[in-house]
C-alpha cells in the first residue's frame, strides 16, 4: 500500500511540475510580444519594401541623367594642381 501512494505522490507532482510548465511558456511567449522583441520576418519585409523605394528613387536619378535634361553650372573653378 505504502508503494501506491508513493506513485500518486510522485504522479501528481509531476503533473503539477507540467501544469506549471505550460503556464510559465504561455505566459513567457505574452511577454515577449509585449515587451516589444521584434518580430525579424516584419523587419526583413520592411527593409524589403524600403529596397524597393529605393531601386525606384534610383531609377528616376538614372534616367534624369541619361536624359540629359540635367544641367550643372560651376560658379568657381579651383585651379588645376600640377
Amino acid at each position: 500500500m505504502k508503494t501506491h501512494r508513493t506513485i500518486h505522490v510522485l504522479l501528481a507532482a509531476i503533473a503539477f511540475l507540467l501544469g506549471a510548465n505550460l503556464l510559465v511558456q504561455l505566459h513567457h511567449d505574452r511577454t515577449a510580444v509585449a515587451a516589444g522583441i521584434p518580430d525579424s520576418g516584419a523587419q526583413m519585409q520592411q527593409q524589403i519594401d524600403q529596397l524597393t523605394e529605393l531601386n525606384k528613387k534610383m531609377d528616376r536619378m538614372q534616367g534624369l541623367l541619361e536624359s540629359g535634361k540635367l544641367g550643372v553650372i560651376v560658379k568657381e573653378m579651383p585651379e588645376a594642381k600640377k
